[in-house]
């Protein structure tokens, strides 16, 4: 004897459970793939930060002796000596100072990715489910 047709009820309820389990697992996995993202921006930031603090530096020493070069530039009788010598040190800090800071930015943009692949996954997922309900719809 043939087992009975399931009412549409029962398979209304079924439907649903089956939505629901795979809702959750969704909403679990796309969660994990924002804090792995959450930790790689959070490095990356990091690292942005740390080099912008070198970058800063070598600046600011570099602007130091920048003005004692100007300095002694006014004060100095003897061309060319000890200013010549402040002027090259404060340019090659200051050049080196932006050279890291540039480095520094274009590496985060370049490797940043934010949470693109957890925005992309969840586009995915509004777009299953809105073929899922349209098609709930036409049925």
């Amino acid at each position: 004897m043939p087992e009975p047709e399931p009412s549409p009820a029962d398979r209304l309820k079924d439907e649903l459970a089956r939505l629901a389990a795979d809702l959750k697992a969704m909403i679990a996995l796309r969660a994990q793939l924002a804090r792995l993202e959450l930790d790689a921006a959070w490095s990356q930031l990091r690292r942005l930060v740390m080099g912008l603090l070198l970058a800063t530096i070598l600046l600011t020493v570099g602007l130091a002796a920048a003005a004692v070069a100007l300095a002694e530039l006014v004060e100095c009788t003897l061309p060319w000596t000890r200013p010549a010598w402040l002027a090259t040190f404060a340019t090659a800090l200051v050049a080196g100072g932006l050279l890291v800071a540039g480095l520094v930015w274009h590496r985060f943009r370049r490797r940043f990715t934010g949470f693109q692949e957890t925005l992309e996954e969840l586009r995915e997922d509004a777009a299953w489910v809105q073929e899922w309900l349209e098609g709930k719809d036409a049925g």
